[in-house]
């Protein structure tokens, strides 16, 4: 099981997308103001698409964004079949596979952030298909995700990252610009 994931403060987010905002296709964005625990689950669907998987960016941040978390029971890269060795959620040896850039820290099905502010989430589908669903959490959503393991029929219990302090890592992708075009967003940045 996962050590305790820290509770930080929760007051609530607002989502331009409501409650359950879908992204699937390029462009789409959803804005995220307040305080509290967003989830970004994330879908994959090489079957229409396979090869480089251009990442979402986070633009225009105000405040702090930390990534406190990742669960769902798997990382996108676990396997998926009992008959088909090769499938994993990143795809297959037939269809192909999503491929994210160099240096792109691997999704789970769920990512975990924490929000005290406001900052607009882009999908930048351009090359492997993907979609993004974006919900305004809880802390006791995230601790209950991440604490679900192999005994209730998931691949692998879920990760703690936040440390409870302000080294806890900042999403990939991520700056406090707003560039005419989201998906020039470096990998790596100190905000």
């Amino acid at each position: 099981p996962p050590t305790a994931l820290p509770h930080r403060r929760e007051t609530g987010v607002t989502s331009t997308g409501g409650a359950h905002a879908v992204m699937n296709h390029r462009g789409d964005s959803v804005t995220l103001t307040g305080t509290g625990y967003v989830l970004v689950r994330w879908q994959i669907s090489p079957q229409y698409r396979s090869g480089g998987l251009v990442m979402p960016t986070w633009t225009g941040l105000k405040g702090e964004l930390f990534h406190v978390a990742s669960g769902g029971g798997r990382r996108m890269d676990d396997p998926v079949s009992a008959t088909d060795a090769t499938a994993t959620g990143m795809g297959n040896s037939t269809v192909g596979y999503a491929v994210p850039p160099a240096g792109t820290q691997q999704m789970w099905q769920n990512e975990y952030f924490h929000l005290d502010g406001s900052v607009t989430l882009t999908v930048n589908e351009s090359g492997a298909d993907y979609g993004l669903s974006v919900f305004p959490s809880s802390w006791e959503a995230v601790e209950q995700d991440i604490a679900t393991g192999p005994a209730q029929g998931v691949t692998r219990y879920g990760l703690v990252r936040d440390t409870g302090g302000d080294d806890t890592p900042v999403p990939q992708y991520v700056t406090r610009s707003t560039p005419a075009d989201p998906a020039a967003v470096a990998q790596r940045s100190r905000v």
